[in-house]
């Protein structure tokens, strides 16, 4: 016969690995999320022209957070696209959210998409977010979890407005054009 405290010690401990594992195997889905999103940015910006863009100036791509995408923003870093070096910034604040080429939102930093959206309008800022309906409220590309799978709307009008030019092949990847 098992000994009563060997017993309780076995019931915790199954206990305790059964409620922490799944959160280690969402934590790694988590991650691999993280980095197919940094890498659905790099392909953005690959398919976007911006006004003015010269081969040889970087392309900034900023954050609003310090650890957006669980750091894999910044593996972006000094990248190329057209010629243009990447340069990952982090922590962006208001002041510089102009400076951008690309700005991503987190879904945490939804509170300050009002705020985001007006400050960049009729700024060349390649707005996105995995923040809900951010098409929607007027920011230019979405991300999206469906069936396992990232996916994306895009905001046609909110891009022309911002005289930013996207590729018609990206346009046929979205799950939606918005107008």
């Amino acid at each position: 016969m098992p000994h009563p405290i060997w017993s309780a010690r076995f019931w915790l401990a199954a206990i305790l690995a059964a409620t922490l594992l799944p959160s280690a195997g969402a934590r790694a889905d988590s991650l691999a999320e993280d980095n197919a999103k940094a890498g659905f940015i790099f392909n953005f910006a690959k398919y976007t022209e911006w006004p003015g863009a010269q081969a040889g100036s970087d392309l900034l791509v900023c954050s609003l957070s310090g650890q957006s995408l669980s750091g894999k923003l910044e593996s972006l870093q000094d990248r190329q696209i057209q010629g243009r070096a990447i340069r990952v910034r982090v922590s962006t604040r208001p002041s510089e959210w102009r400076e951008c080429q690309v700005l991503y939102i987190t879904a945490d930093e939804a509170q300050r998409i009002d705020t985001v959206l007006r400050s960049t309008a009729q700024s060349p800022v390649l707005t996105i977010s995995d923040a809900p309906d951010f098409a929607q409220a007027g920011g230019i590309i979405g991300l999206k979890l469906r069936s396992g799978r990232i996916r994306f709307v895009i905001n046609q009008g909110a891009a022309r407005q911002a005289g930013l030019k996207l590729s018609s092949q990206l346009l046929k990847l979205a799950d939606e054009v918005l107008p």
